[in-house]
């Protein structure tokens, strides 16, 4: 019995030491976790920098070579070590081809290792030149490192080299004065190299889609009034040849096919049919900046051609015209910023047979009024004054990205629009529409 008591009193003991014993192994494997921890962090800090690449030059030429500049920063507070290859990697995407890889080899006595000290940072430049299939609008995109990709125009011309100089030297510039002398170095702008903000409809330029740009609107949008209804249109433009030098004004360079189709949809009638719908095509030149200056504008885009416009029914139904126009348009003010554009676009009537008295409530011109900014809201209007009586329409709207009220993930647009007049489908061009408001969305403006 004392024996068993003796054992009865040892058992508390051995456990309290095999719990201690315990907290022991625990507190231990706890410190050699926290420590490996730690470890591990000093050495990802030490092997880890900020990597970013700095935006290339809008405008290259194309026997020069495509330089890539590496940004090495700390990004913590104490010095690192980081290791530069010797070669990077990015993908082209333009023209015609699919993406292809490029390595860019590192710049001459740069060591492998940079020591960066906190608050510093190092500069590495990578280059390799221009494959001979890359042209146009060249989309860069970084493999194997977090950066944005970079979108350039390859310059082929024979002024490659001054285009290029004078790009450089503008964004270089520290002054509005050192950026105008230097666009006028070579005759102008270099930002006419490109369309303008909005008005590319690939941003990778793979494929067919590097000729294809928005030109219209588009959009669909609902109204009421007596009855509801729905307007929606697309529109695109073909650039037909896509021309060694981008800044090119030649006709054959700016030659382009636009397709617009207008439809208005009758949601309160049985079946609920599309009531009319406009069939445009068209050919025409097109420069959105032809470079000439003047103290009363910033830029002078000019288009002209011929379009072609039926609603594709047959009978007393029928409408068809042809229409030879020219448009030039100005702008005034910071393009980048809240700007006026004013757009006329002047025409002649060619086989109104089905139409003859087409022009008594239509006119001969389309004045376009915008106003706003390309990141913010806009308000576009366009009048028209027929030849008799007070005929005419008025036809606006007012868009404003949807990324700002819900969020950056959001594209396109909201879209309200304002009708009053003739004219607002082919079908009904000498019937009076007298107001029709609706709110929609749109991807192009």
């Amino acid at each position: 019995m004392r024996f068993f008591s003796s054992l009865a009193r040892l058992a508390p003991d051995t456990s309290l030491q095999s719990q201690r014993a315990v907290q022991r192994n625990s507190r231990t494997v706890l410190l050699s976790t926290l420590l490996a921890i730690v470890t591990i962090g000093a050495f990802c800090g030490e092997a880890r920098a900020t990597v970013a690449m700095l935006q290339p030059a809008r405008v290259a030429a194309a026997n020069e070579p495509l330089q890539i500049t590496l940004l090495y920063s700390a990004d913590d507070a104490r010095a690192l070590t980081v290791t530069v290859p010797p070669t990077i990697r990015v993908t082209l995407t333009g023209a015609e081809e699919s993406p292809q890889p490029l390595d860019l080899q590192r710049e001459p006595g740069v060591p492998d290792t940079l020591h960066v000290r906190p608050g510093q940072f190092r500069k590495v430049r990578f280059s390799a030149p221009w494959p001979q299939s890359a042209r146009g609008e060249v989309r860069i995109d970084p493999v194997g490192f977090d950066a944005s990709p970079a979108l350039v125009a390859i310059n082929r011309g024979p002024q490659q080299d001054a285009i290029a100089q004078a790009e450089r030297a503008e964004s270089e510039a520290s002054t509005p004065a050192q950026a105008a002398e230097a666009a006028a170095a070579v005759g102008g702008p270099t930002g006419d190299a490109m369309s303008p903000p909005g008005d590319s409809l690939s941003t990778t330029g793979r494929g067919v889609l590097a000729h294809v740009s928005y030109y219209e609107p588009m959009y669909i949008a609902f109204g009421h009034n007596g009855d509801t209804n729905a307007r929606l249109q697309l529109s695109f433009k073909y650039r037909i040849l896509m021309p060694d030098d981008l800044r090119s004004k030649a006709f054959l360079d700016n030659l382009y096919f636009a397709y617009t189709q207008t439809s208005i949809w009758d949601l309160s009638a049985d079946s609920r049919p599309f009531r009319d719908t406009t069939y445009s095509p068209q050919l025409f030149y097109y420069v959105p900046d032809t470079g000439w200056h003047s103290p009363l504008f910033t830029r002078m885009g000019f288009a002209a051609g011929i379009a072609h416009e039926s609603n594709g029914k047959a009978g007393s139904d029928s409408r068809s015209i042809n229409m030879p126009f020219i448009r030039p348009t100005w702008e005034f003010g910071d393009l980048t910023g809240n700007h006026l554009t004013v757009s006329p676009k002047i025409y002649y009537y060619l086989g109104t047979s089905n139409n003859p008295d087409i022009a008594d409530y239509r006119g001969y011109v389309d004045l376009l009024v915008k106003y706003g900014s390309p990141d913010g809201w806009q308000l576009a209007t366009t009048l028209r004054k027929g030849t008799k009586h007070w005929y005419g329409s008025v036809d606006s709207q007012f868009t404003y990205p949807l990324a700002k009220l819900l969020g950056s993930k959001w594209g396109g647009y909201i879209w309200v629009g304002y009708f009053n007049g003739y004219g607002e489908d082919l079908l009904d061009y000498n019937n009076r529409q007298h107001w029709m408001a609706r709110v929609g969305y749109s991807i192009a403006r």
